[in-house]
């Protein structure tokens, strides 16, 4: 992996302080758990970010910093299926929590950063599993597309908020890349307390979540 592809620390400090983005268009096709990212999507409502100016508590948003995200512990991993097995070093648990509230959502993802991190330039892009959102009891809520927060050469941004019981009812990824096409949004995850899952906003269903060993 060349390393002009990734961030520059001083790019990655301005970003994780929730100022601009760096870089980002990613690899692959979209998937669950055990494949690669996806590129930009093709949705409409991807490109169109909501125009809602949200007030009071639980419409506050909140951005996701990365450096607030810590290792999994020993029994949320054995939880994962295998296609995660190789990374579990470099997987990360971030906490969408609200204001004064505990957390009840994560995002798990790998941080491929410090997976790359002293390899040789040459090394070649894994096919990573997609980033899952999973509830306090590490069941499965929904997941992202792409990974969070860098899925080469893409920085990703998430914010989340319009909490209701300590869950955010909206989460927001924007990408920003080099490509002549310039940055996009994914389609926002809005939260269906019916199904338990995280459906993006102008797609008919969520995807299928992977299987959690119990």
């Amino acid at each position: 992996m060349s390393r002009g592809l990734l961030p520059s620390r001083a790019r990655r400090r301005s970003w994780a302080a929730g100022a601009s983005l760096t870089t980002g268009l990613l690899v692959g096709l979209p998937v669950w758990a055990g494949a690669s990212a996806s590129g930009p999507s093709t949705d409409a409502s991807a490109a169109k970010p909501s125009s809602a100016r949200p007030s009071g508590k639980s419409g506050v948003w909140r951005t996701l910093d990365p450096d607030a995200c810590t290792p999994l512990e020993a029994q949320d991993q054995a939880r994962l299926p295998g296609s995660w097995q190789p990374y579990l070093a470099f997987a990360r648990r971030c906490e969408l929590t609200a204001p004064g509230g505990r957390p009840e959502v994560a995002l798990i993802s790998i941080f491929t950063l410090a997976y790359y991190e002293g390899k040789p330039d040459n090394t070649p892009w894994e096919q990573f599993p997609t980033p899952l959102l999973v509830d306090r009891e590490f069941r499965c809520l929904g997941g992202l597309s792409q990974l969070f927060p860098w899925d080469q050469p893409a920085m990703l941004a998430l914010k989340h908020g319009r909490w209701k019981e300590g869950v955010p009812q909206e989460i927001r990824v924007h990408v920003d890349h080099p490509a002549v096409s310039g940055p996009y949004d994914l389609p926002t995850l809005r939260w269906n307390a019916a199904q338990r899952r995280y459906q993006p906003v102008g797609k008919a269903d969520a995807a299928e979540c992977p299987s959690l060993k119990s």
